[in-house]
Parts: structure tokens; sequence; C-alpha cells
């Protein structure tokens, strides 16, 4: 398999995986809660990867969560992981 189809299999597993409009709901939803809530917004910067998950964002046992910021300057575009393309 190429490592085009190796993405492509990744990227349909996770964006097609699930009910997508939830999890895009539920994203779109802490977002907000994030910047209108100030006692949550605090509680995401001291640990995000527990008020996350009480907010329902599914957070895989064992990871964690860090919070990166897009600027008009700056873009974060997040990569899987190369241990996900072992040939």
């Amino acid at each position: 398999m190429s490592d085009k189809e190796t993405i492509d299999r990744l990227m349909n597993s996770v964006f097609l995986s699930g009910d997508l409009k939830e999890r895009q709901q539920t994203y779109s939803d802490i977002v907000a809660k994030y910047y209108g809530d100030p006692e949550f917004k605090a509680r995401v910067d001291a640990d995000p990867t527990s008020a996350l998950k009480s907010e329902g964002f599914d957070v895989p046992e064992g990871a964690s969560v860090r919070l990166a910021f897009n600027t008009p300057e700056l873009l974060h575009i997040v990569l899987p992981a190369p241990s996900t393309f072992k040939k």
C-alpha cells in the first residue's frame, strides 16, 4: 500500500468513523464554552484532558491534550503520528 493510500485510509477512519456531526458539535460547544465561560476556560487551561473529557470530548485512555492557538501569523496543522505509517 502506498503512503497516499495509507493516509487516505487513516483520514477516512478519523473523519468518517462514528457520528462526525456529533463530534463536530461537541467540539463547537467546547470552543464556545471556552471563550464564554471564564471558569471553564481556567479548568481547560489547568488540565485540558480532564476538562474536555468531562464535556464529552473523546480523549483516548492514556492520551493527553495540549492546547495550541492559531493566530493570523501562525497556523497549527496536526499530523498523524509517524508510527501510523509503519510499513
